[in-house]
């Protein structure tokens, strides 16, 4: 099978100062990509960037924005930059993200609208952004960072589910509309990452998180860098994730169980 190029591909990354966003980011440079690397944090964020510019000196040293995605003005302006600075946009990577962990009934509604703003939103006001450019182009690729929380909402992660279920079912209505376009639209489901998100993640209560495995965040990078290659549409991670897949299309009951499983074993006994 052909390889798509990822060589002088240019990239835009959301979240791209930790964990999955900075790992992707890493990967891709290692393959010649030209990146623009943006995230909330600029101190971390430029500590990315200069990792990559030390490490892989033969490519473009990566543009780096700071930006907070969720503002709709914040996302022109960064779209307009990246557009600017390299001449187009042929890869975007929508991977910001925060989360909500505990009982959903303990989780404020202002709570859930700012998961929302971010992991949906922030990813709306980028691929609006992003479109009139890459239809011009006529291709692209819009990578959405969902997780395997999307395919069944996730006992104590209800904020979190929905905002990236409903980033899922945008990236679906999507890659039908844009067919025609040549733009592509792939959803990662990862699982639970070895990142820093669990630990500025508010947590409202009623429940612990679990203990793990955890993938490196890495082996994650390293699985879109395959699935961008091979030009997958959808990308499972981790066994959990693919055994949820399979439950869900074949016995549902069985998802469902596991689900009440999981909320009876990670819930404080005290909820109970």
């Amino acid at each position: 099978m052909k390889k798509a190029k990822i060589d002088g591909s240019r990239v835009l990354i959301t979240g791209a100062s930790s964990g999955i966003g900075r790992a992707t980011s890493i990967e891709l440079a290692k393959r010649g990509a030209i990146l623009a690397l943006t995230a909330r944090r600029l101190k971390t964020l430029r500590k990315v960037s200069d990792e990559i510019k030390d490490a892989f000196p033969e490519i473009q040293a990566p543009l780096s924005i700071p930006s907070d995605v969720s503002d709709r003005e914040n996302a022109i302006r960064l779209v307009k930059k990246c557009v600017d600075y390299l001449g187009g946009i042929d890869i975007l990577i929508n991977n910001a993200g925060i989360g909500v962990y505990g009982n959903a009934e303990m989780t404020t509604l202002e709570d859930f609208r700012s998961v929302m703003e971010v992991n949906f939103f922030g990813s709306v006001n980028c691929i609006l952004e992003v479109l009139p450019h890459m239809k011009e182009l006529g291709k692209g690729l819009i990578i959405n960072i969902a997780s395997v929380a999307a395919m069944h909402g996730i006992p104590y992660l209800g904020a979190y589910s929905a905002s990236k279920a409903a980033l899922v079912a945008l990236s679906q209505s999507l890659r039908a509309e844009l067919a025609k376009n040549g733009i592509s639209i792939m959803v990662v489901y990862p699982g639970y990452t070895q990142t820093n998100f669990f630990k500025i993640e508010k947590n409202v209560g009623g429940a612990r998180r679990p203990a793990g495995p955890y993938a490196p965040a890495t082996k994650v990078a390293r699985s879109i860098i395959k699935a961008i290659e091979s030009e997958r549409r959808d990308l499972v991670l981790s066994l959990g994730g693919k055994a949820l897949k399979f439950s869900q299309s074949l016995m549902p009951w069985l998802a469902e169980r596991a689900m009440q499983r999981i909320a009876y074993k990670l819930a404080d006994k005290k909820e109970i």
